[in-house]
């Protein structure tokens, strides 16, 4: 591939960010700045870090488990849908509505967790920031050039292992939103580009203060219609627009089937 076929998908990719908000994570103290440059490994092979993400899941996810289900009575709907990618990478995308719903993902595949991309505010502040990075954190740069290495990296995570990277469409967080907001087209450039399916996860909430998820079969490509035959920037957003139906199906299956 050419440097500038190269550029361009980047600047494709890189124009679905999110914008800056002032989130949770960005207002907390912030003593150290997260500096993003050419030597950055976005998906992480330090020993180090494995060690501390396999003492955090097995030793105090379970708790943070047992935790979510007592505080929020959180339970998964359909996690056997999560197998049929297990074998294969494969993107995950689901609504973002709780400061606490990227952990909650992690149950779905538990011990093995997906990457989960993120603002890069999310690993700068106070202990927070860490436990992000020990919990397969990926920094979403913010400039070109640093885009092309995150680009890259997702590129060869997805095509020459099994790991799931998860993205949230809706690029922030609207707590306790029972809708589906506009969704962002990054997650479905990567899955378009890789061959790789997309899982659908949704969060739902039964009741006041309660949430649940449900894990959705995943969606390949020739799943879609009318994608064949059309060249990837199309095909990612036909690829987008049908995930998110069946997203919105299985939210109006759960609330109508609570009526």
């Amino acid at each position: 591939m050419t440097e500038e076929g190269r550029k361009t998908e980047a600047e494709e990719a890189a124009g679905e960010q999110p914008q800056r908000r002032k989130g949770t994570a960005e207002r907390m103290w912030a003593p150290i700045k997260l500096h993003l440059d050419e030597d950055y490994q976005y998906m992480t092979k330090n020993v180090f870090l494995r060690f501390l993400y396999y003492f955090a899941m097995f030793v105090g996810m379970p708790f943070a488990y047992l935790f979510f289900k007592i505080r929020w009575g959180f339970h998964v709907i359909g996690k056997e849908n999560a197998k049929l990618v297990r074998k294969t990478s494969a993107i995950t995308v689901a609504n973002h509505v709780h400061n606490m719903d990227s952990p909650m993902l992690t149950y779905v595949f538990y011990p093995s967790a997906p990457y989960f991309v993120a603002l890069k505010h999310n690993f700068e502040a106070f202990i927070i920031g860490g436990l992000v990075r020990v919990l397969r954190g990926v920094p979403l740069p913010s400039d070109l050039k640093n885009f092309e290495r995150f680009f890259e990296q997702m590129n060869d995570t997805l095509q020459n292992t099994t790991r799931k990277v998860h993205i949230y469409p809706e690029a922030e967080i609207s707590p306790y939103c029972k809708g589906l907001r506009k969704f962002k087209n990054g997650a479905f450039h990567f899955a378009v580009k890789n061959d790789v399916p997309v899982l659908p996860l949704t969060f739902v909430f039964p009741k006041k203060n309660k949430i649940n998820l449900i894990v959705g079969k995943p969606v390949y490509l020739k799943d879609v219609p009318g994608t064949e035959g059309l060249k990837e920037p199309k095909q990612t957003v036909l690829m987008c627009r049908y995930v998110k139906e069946q997203m919105q199906k299985m939210i109006d299956d759960y609330y109508g089937g609570l009526k």
